[in-house]
């Protein structure tokens, strides 16, 4: 069976990257809604969460290390990406 990821050339990397805004395992909070054309979640943005995954190869524009878009885990077990502007390291 092929997954979306598959389909699209997502690899989720869950492994620390050198020069990565965040690492996965780091507790977030959203702070902005930057391109709500495309993915409207203001309605997440104070919501908090940890980094689940770095994504590089979705072909969002991602460049690597410094600018992954982001796969966080929120409080409640929902899964959502955010480029790195959006979030901020909580606690």
């Amino acid at each position: 069976m092929t997954t979306p990821d598959a389909l699209l050339g997502a690899r989720p990397v869950r492994d620390n990257v050198p020069g990565s805004p965040y690492q996965p395992g780091d507790a977030v909070k959203i702070v902005h809604n930057i391109d709500v054309d495309v993915s409207d979640l203001r309605h997440l943005v104070g919501r908090r969460g940890r980094v689940d995954y770095l994504e590089y190869d979705c072909g969002c524009g991602q460049s690597y290390p410094g600018d992954p878009m982001v796969g966080v885990v929120l409080e409640d077990g929902l899964n959502c990406e955010f480029w790195p502007e959006e979030l901020e390291k909580d606690r």
